[in-house]
């Protein structure tokens, strides 16, 4: 209703503003009241329009009362998706160190020669009962294998969970956003309104009292000033519906990535599954064919040791009787063919060139330093949690990571180090290796004159981490 007041008081004053102005030439008097009866109703319709921008502005900080609170709905959003991203780099590290806990396991086995089969431990043992023992503590190192492998699956959905609480978080911020600009947008629209508006009445007065062609003028540049905040609107707009069709592109490309590696996942994990169980039913197999193996030659050695005493006892009785020869049966040793056992790459990071997250998109925080890097190198990932963790998620998405500085690669700082945040640390691009042991480096953050960088420094890359893309 407002707009349109305001809209029909406009047409109204450029209706009086292009309006011809009759001349009568019969007396100076005469053109003189109608000079002054104009005048005094530009007057009126100046105070009537005074009222009503009054109300218009009384509007406008109702609406930057509801702006403000949207801004802190966002920032309060922002924090929690900063929680849950922490949240989500904590639970990848402990998977990462459990991981490389059962591959150092496999390691050891296979460098320190310590494998041991139920084969082993039978023919190994010096009684039934430390034969039982041993199988019993090899049945417990398997079963503390599959403990370790049910753990990393259970943390492997609560890392899932958390990024789908994560992208709920984010499409709810979106959504705030999105309203915080609606908002803006009419604050702007009711602002452009009023200007046009004070500037055509002023123009009409002026035009009155012999000067209107400045402020015509000044309303023109009001006109112009709203046109181009309505066409400044509508690229902004477009632009926010492309990223936001860039982003449902990139989260559907993600998606289905991760529905890729989980279903490789799986498929890896029952092959796994699948190769350890008939590796058991071989070893089991041949340990019971060792068994009655050996009861047989226990057997043939009983048989053997009864004849020779029968014959001894023979030559005794008769002692013109040559002595019989008694052959003891040759013990053959049974064959026993040990099963492979498949052991899990190690993965530690070390060898460069690690998982590509590019089609991931930015999920980080606009104007903090890790949404900078990845927007410059988008092969980082999208959940290694703050700076100063950065090194440790690489690392485990098989990335190198050391302390020599090269072009293109990530600075990780410590928490507290050389400026870095001392809670969350900080990291940064790096942009030259400079021939006195310095490299200059581009950055991004709240601290910075431009948050969303870059922001250029040189410095010493003593004390400093690098994640290499290859």
């Amino acid at each position: 209703m407002k707009k349109r007041s305001l809209a029909a008081l406009l047409v109204c004053t450029l209706t009086l503003a292009t309006a011809p102005v009759t001349v009568f030439a019969d007396t100076f008097d005469q053109q003189i009241q109608e000079k002054n009866e104009k005048i005094a109703d530009l007057q009126n319709q100046q105070d009537s329009a005074q009222s009503k921008i009054e109300a218009a502005e009384a509007e406008i900080a109702t609406v930057n009362g509801k702006i403000t609170d949207l801004e802190a709905k966002e920032t309060k959003l922002t924090n929690e998706t900063l929680k849950l991203q922490d949240e989500i780099a904590q639970l990848k590290v402990r998977i990462a160190k459990r991981q490389e806990k059962i591959n150092k396991q496999a390691r050891d086995t296979q460098v320190n020669g310590s494998a041991t089969t139920y084969l082993d431990a039978v023919l190994g043992s010096d009684s039934i009962t430390d034969m039982v023992n041993r199988v019993q503590a090899m049945s417990t190192l398997v079963n503390a294998n599959n403990d370790l492998l049910k753990q990393q699956q259970e943390d492997q959905k609560a890392v899932e969970e958390n990024v789908k609480v994560n992208e709920a978080k984010i499409k709810e911020l979106t959504e705030s956003q999105d309203q915080l600009a609606a908002q803006k947008k009419d604050i702007a629209n009711k602002q452009a309104e009023l200007e046009v508006l004070k500037a055509t009445l002023a123009a009409e007065e002026a035009t009155t009292k012999k000067d209107k062609k400045a402020l015509e003028k000044k309303k023109a540049e009001a006109e112009a000033e709203a046109k181009r905040i309505r066409e400044a609107q509508e690229k902004a707009e477009k632009a926010r519906k492309a990223e936001e069709a860039r982003q449902a592109k990139l989260a559907k490309a993600a998606a289905e990535a991760a529905a890729k590696r989980q279903a490789e996942a799986e498929a890896k994990a029952q092959q796994e599954a699948d190769a350890q169980a008939k590796a058991e039913a071989e070893a089991a197999a041949a340990a019971a064919k060792a068994e009655a193996q050996a009861a047989k030659e226990a057997a043939d050695a009983a048989a053997a040791e009864e004849a020779a005493k029968k014959t001894t006892e023979d030559s005794v009785a008769e002692v013109e009787e040559p002595e019989a020869e008694v052959t003891e049966p040759e013990a053959t040793e049974p064959e026993v063919t040990e099963p492979e056992v498949e052991t899990p790459d190690s993965g530690s990071g070390g060898g460069g060139g690690g998982i590509d997250h590019s089609g991931s998109g930015n999920m980080y925080s606009w104007g903090q330093c890790t949404w900078y890097v990845k927007s410059v190198a988008p092969w980082v990932g999208t959940y290694w949690g703050n700076g100063n963790q950065w090194g440790y998620s690489a690392a485990a998405d098989g990335y190198r990571v050391d302390s020599s500085p090269e072009v293109g690669s990530v600075a990780v700082f410590a928490a507290g180090f050389a400026g870095a945040n001392a809670v969350y640390g900080h990291v940064a691009y790096v942009e030259s290796v400079n021939g006195d042991g310095t490299i200059t480096i581009s950055q991004g953050g709240m601290g910075f004159a431009t948050p969303a960088g870059p922001n250029y420094r040189t410095m010493s890359a003593s004390g400093l981490q690098f994640i290499h893309r290859y």
